[in-house]
């Protein structure tokens, strides 16, 4: 069965694939070429004299630039003319192009003042989107709003500049250039000016330049988008559609080099909790420990179109903390990649993209993989200090020796991206019982390495591409038999557009390889995204002998992407023995997928609603044995009304089905049907207050449940604060959570293993809260705390009755006895007075409560140059059953005031850091 499987994945995603290119070239008609060529121009004037960014537009210069002034509503009435005057102008000089625009309004102007690249969709924006390449794929966009607030992003694909909100948009707007903008309200309106240098661009060494261009400008209180170049809604738009910049001549990229050292300081504030085991002190902690350090970042601009950044010893103190959760699965949870140095330019390292088709299916830890998950470079050591430790100083994180990176386009198409990081051996010294000092081995030397190669055809409807990872450690003997010594994992992707951009197809291929002991390949056959050693999975075995690991993973998804009915379907498949966890990310293997959705939507204002749509998506999941484990019909519907309220309602449907990691390694069970409903309704966010609620509720017919409500409260005291208070609790049962396995030779339907679960009931609150105070457009101060309470009480131990059921007999009144004694610890006798042996559980009933948040004030001191005061709290308490007798009664109990009063009423940690960078452009 495995066999046949692999051969059809292998004809549908090698074959199919490279017929596509013709089949689009094919019906490429020349329909779509002079589309291109008829749309809009803007010519740019060169200019001599200097030109002062103060939002005035006084030069005379901007007096004898040519005018645009015709721009197209995309919302609300689409294909309509702007409702206000509009007037741009475009100069250029021999280092920058200046942008000057005239922006009538006979009604008020909206204007929201807040940090650099904040999303505020509650302001007027003008924007320009540079398509400097030409290659239709990639655009540069500029925004500001009539209090001065800056935007900048990367664009790629179909996010270019149109159906976004307030300068919000679809790219990486982690990109950070060196620009001017000034804005400034007039009595008729608002004026924006922008100097733009041409050494934060990439262009090629043509002397005569045509640039891609899309302008923008957005009227809050009409909720109106009008744009240069436009393209209707029902239609693809994006960079491939945008309009043509001409007249710019003899440019280049002048100062290529920038660079932007740093120094940082920290005071570290921590409680320190006493081991009463020993008679002596931490020695390595004083509860006030101080710290320094300096690093450095360039940026050298190889030529016009390759960039190479570099950092050596990067500080990522400004970046904030990662929410609290707790995880009860065999999978690891994915964590939002946040540190500017693997944020920027994070798209050309994108593999498999393109618009997706279906919800995918799989079930529990199901998803697609990510070949590169940067949050490996730098992760939490993955070595332990021995139990034999009674105090131990254990780095949080690896520390990052250097990185660098080189990205750019040649003048033949071809996309490249480079990013090479080494991380350092990490050492936690620690002492024992009898007071003597040691050192274990936590983290390997490391060398993390990504290539990127990506073709763009036929004005970017075409696209091929590859790349190649690859994790190297030097490893001693203390990690030898736990970490792998090298893992590689390479593929190639492409897209495939026709029908002027309406059906698209894209898919790819990926190979993994990874070697070590065989304690180490054993492990990975023997992880929760596999599980070869089930004993009922005749297509799985582990190999104790081996030394390597290889797998591939492919995915080929067609649709139709724009118009009033849009589709599309994708089969997918990951091999059991794909993994790429080194430098990727994946929970899931063992699968093949159909995921399929259709939708109608219409984007025209009617009397009721100014957008809605429908959406329908069945999806199905196999294992290479042939065993369907997941299958599900979801119906969306979603819309926003004329009085700007939004929402959506989705209902969800799984259909009985196999589960195979349930028993974590075990036999096959049974999956029940079940049924999920969730509701999202959100207000004006033109408001001074907004409100948005998400409501969740889903059951089995086996009897578990699930409810979830997720509020936020905005509010705007003034235009330059935005306060944000987001409360959530959830509530679920499950009959089914997995405890522990045992041995049992008796147990022969199980074959020769019980697999012990329990009844969980969990209740968990979070409170996000942020506010964000902005002084000035280069000042501004952010703040984000997040109280999180959970508790789980676990009761009714029982093992599974049999293989493929969903079935348990319960201990104590089905099966055997169960005592629990004082300590928290239950004796189970499986067979009562039979000759099964008895076996001990302890009580997993948990209470976990923390509070984690940080303060930064921001302050842009001088262009590129920032200073950065950190504060950083953080408080938490995990208590079991076996953690206390006392606590034995409250453990597992949720409550609400005593948990809130206990957790503030914890001793915090307390973290402060001062850090500076200068920029300086030699």
């Amino acid at each position: 069965m495995g066999g046949l499987f692999q051969a059809g994945v292998l004809l549908v995603t090698v074959i199919v694939p490279l017929c596509l290119p013709r089949i689009g070239m094919a019906q490429a008609s020349g329909g779509e070429a002079g589309g291109h060529a008829a749309a809009p121009v803007a010519r740019a004037l060169r200019v001599t004299e200097p030109i002062t960014v103060d939002g005035r537009l006084e030069e005379a210069a901007w007096a004898a630039a040519p005018v645009l002034t015709e721009f197209t509503q995309l919302e609300p009435r689409e294909s309509a003319p702007v409702s206000e005057r509009t007037e741009v102008r475009i100069l250029f000089s021999g280092d920058a192009l200046y942008v000057g625009a005239k922006l009538y309004d006979r009604g008020a102007v909206s204007r929201r003042l807040a940090r650099r690249d904040a999303p505020l969709i509650d302001s007027d924006w003008f924007a320009i989107a540079l398509d400097s390449y030409h290659d239709h794929l990639t655009a540069f966009r500029f925004a500001i709003n009539p209090a001065g607030v800056r935007r900048d992003e990367v664009l790629s694909g179909g996010g270019g500049g149109q159906g976004r909100r307030g300068g919000r948009g679809e790219g990486d707007d982690s990109w950070d250039p060196v620009w001017e903008g000034n804005a400034v309200v007039t009595d008729s309106g608002w004026v924006a000016e922008m100097r733009i240098p041409f050494s934060q661009l990439r262009f090629s060494r043509a002397d005569v330049q045509t640039w891609g261009v899309q302008i923008e400008r957005r009227i809050s209180r009409r909720q109106e988008h009008a744009v240069f170049a436009f393209t209707s809604r029902r239609e693809r738009s994006g960079v491939a559609r945008y309009g043509h910049l001409t007249g710019i001549e003899g440019i280049r990229a002048s100062r290529r080099l920038e660079v932007l050292p740093y120094a940082v300081a920290q005071a570290q504030y921590r409680h320190i909790a006493s081991n009463t085991a020993v008679d002596f002190p931490d020695p390595y902690r004083t509860g006030s420990d101080y710290g320094a350090g300096a690093g450095l970042d360039v940026k050298y601009r190889v030529s016009p179109n390759f960039t190479l950044d570099a950092t050596v010893n990067p500080d990522f103190g400004q970046v904030e903390v990662d929410p609290a959760e707790v995880n009860l699965t065999a999978f690891e949870t994915r964590f939002q990649e946040k540190r500017p140095f693997f944020v920027e330019g994070a798209e050309i390292f994108r593999f498999g993209g393109g618009g997706g088709s279906g919800d995918g299916g799989g079930g529990e830890g199901g998803g697609t993989p990510q070949l590169l998950y940067s949050r490996r470079i730098g992760r939490a050591p993955q070595g332990s200090v021995p139990q034999e430790a009674v105090y131990a100083s254990a780095p949080t994180a690896s520390t990052i020796l250097g990185a660098a990176k080189l990205t750019g386009r040649t003048a033949g198409g071809w996309s490249i991206g480079l990013l090479n990081a080494v991380t350092a051996r990490e050492d936690a010294p620690y002492v024992d019982a009898l007071g003597f000092q040691r050192r274990a081995v936590v983290e390997p030397f490391s060398n993390y390495f990504t290539g990127r190669l990506r073709r763009d055809l036929r004005a970017g409807q075409t696209t091929v591409g590859a790349i190649f990872n690859a994790a190297n450690r030097s490893l001693d003997e203390e990690l030898v038999l736990r970490l792998r010594s090298a893992a590689y994992a390479g593929g190639i992707d492409f897209r495939q557009e026709w029908a002027n951009r309406t059906w698209s197809a894209n898919g790819y291929f990926s190979s993994s390889y990874i070697l070590g002991r065989e304690e180490v390949m054993i492990a990975a056959q023997r992880s929760s995204a596999r599980y070869f050693q089930r004993p009922d999975a005749h297509h799985l075995e582990v190999d104790s002998a081996a030394s390597s690991l290889s797998g591939y993973t492919s995915r080929l998804d067609v649709g139709k992407r724009a118009g009033t009915w849009q589709g599309g379907m994708a089969f997918s498949t990951i091999s059991p023995s794909y993994e790429i966890n080194d430098l990727g990310f994946q929970t899931s293997a063992d699968r093949i997928s159909l995921d399929s959705n259709l939708s109608y939507e219409q984007n025209q204002p009617g009397r009721i609603f100014r957008r809605w749509n429908v959406r329908g998506s069945p999806d199905a999941a196999w294992n290479f044995g042939g065993d369907l484990v997941g299958a599900s019909m979801g119906l969306n519907a979603s819309g926003q009304l004329t009085s700007y309220w939004s929402g959506f309602l989705r209902f969800g449907h799984q259909f009985r089905s196999f589960n195979d990691r349930l028993t974590r390694g075990g036999p096959l069970a049974q999956d029940p049907a079940g049924t999920s409903l969730t509701a999202f309704a959100s207000s004006d966010f033109r408001k001074a207050y907004t409100l948005t609620a998400f409501g969740n509720l889903g059951w089995d017919e086996a009897g578990a449940r699930r409810a979830s409500i997720n509020l936020g409260l905005g509010l705007k005291p003034a235009s330059n604060w935005d306060v944000r208070v987001g409360p959530n609790i959830s509530r679920s049962r499950s009959v089914a959570q997995y405890v522990t396995t045992g041995t049992d030779t008796l147990a022969s339907r199980t074959f020769g293993r019980r697999y012990v679960f329990a009844d969980l009931e969990q209740t968990t609150f979070g409170l996000e809260t942020r506010v964000n105070v902005t002084f000035t457009p280069a000042l501004t101060l952010e703040m984000y705390a997040q109280p999180f309470l959970s508790s789980g009480d676990y009761e009714g131990l029982k093992e599974l009755h049999a293989p493929r059921t969903f079935q348990f007999d319960r201990y104590g009144s089905e099966l055997g006895t169960v005592a629990r004694d004082s300590h928290g610890t239950y004796t189970v006798d499986p067979d009562g007075s039979g000759p099964a042996r008895t076996f001990q559980v302890s009580d997993r009933d948990f209470t976990f409560r923390s509070l984690r948040g940080n303060a930064v004030l921001r302050w842009e001191w001088r262009p590129g140059s920032t200073l950065f005061l950190v504060w950083q709290q953080s408080r938490s308490e995990s208590l079991t059953a076996l953690s206390s007798d006392s606590a034995y009664g409250r453990v597992g109990n949720f409550d609400l005031n005593r948990d809130a009063r206990e957790l503030f009423g914890l001793k915090p940690d307390n973290i402060f850091v001062i850090k500076v960078n200068y920029w300086l452009n030699p």
